[in-house]
């Protein structure tokens, strides 16, 4: 019989996010800070244990992850990103230069808990953020892609894992809302046991993406029952 777990005893929390600009990246912040990933990783697993972030991005996640003595495993899409996690990332951690919608031709662990934040993406947007913003699209393709790489994590968590999907809703001045996180939590609803979700709240700083210029998302919580 399932049985419901819940280490983190509120459905919302308040951290920090004051995040760091990235050496030789025009700007580019990193999405969340460490305190994010360190929460769930603390509560949701045990040391020795596999995090993985099919979005590695700067390698937040699998930084955590080893400060906390996990081992951590991502895939990123983007090379000079990928470069950059490979050369501070010491084994038994691995980074992966690739695509995430190919998951089921990696070499990967079983998995005890999956935390990232996939590149978000508007309704009007016209350049697809799985190709690294490299090829056009839409959102509707977009959430197809989102489908894709879930149901093939579907056979890489293992049974009683975790999977939390920091998300939020995005907006702009002149369109409706995208129901972006709502949509997502949807698709991987298909694949994982939609547990709960929490609200992050932003004491200091915002969330770093331009299409969520906003002070709090969803951390979305399944288990792969």
């Amino acid at each position: 019989m399932y049985t419901y777990n819940m280490p983190l005893n509120k459905s919302w929390f308040i951290l920090s996010n004051k995040v760091k600009k990235v050496s030789g990246f025009d700007d580019a912040h990193v999405r969340f800070a460490q305190a994010l990933p360190e929460k769930f990783i603390s509560a949701y697993t045990q040391r020795g244990d596999i995090v993985f972030d099919p979005f590695a991005g700067f390698g937040t996640t699998l930084f955590a992850a080893a400060r906390l003595k996990r081992v951590g495993v991502g895939v990123e899409y983007d090379e000079k990103k990928f470069v950059y996690i490979k050369a501070s990332l010491k084994p038994p951690h691995q980074i992966i230069h690739g695509s995430s919608l190919q998951l089921s031709l990696m070499k990967l662990p079983k998995i005890d808990l999956s935390f990232t934040s996939p590149p978000y993406m508007r309704y009007f947007d016209k350049q697809n953020p799985l190709s690294n913003y490299a090829k056009g699209g839409n959102y509707g393709n977009y959430l197809i892609g989102i489908d894709k790489i879930y149901s093939q994590m579907k056979k890489l968590v293992k049974k009683g894992g975790y999977v939390v999907i920091e998300i939020a809703n995005t907006f702009d001045d002149d369109h409706p809302m995208t129901t972006l996180a709502w949509d997502v939590g949807k698709i991987v609803s298909k694949y994982f046991y939609l547990e709960r979700d929490f609200i992050y709240c932003v004491k200091e700083g915002q969330l770093s993406s331009p299409a969520a210029d906003d002070n709090h998302s969803y951390c979305l919580l399944f288990r792969n029952i």
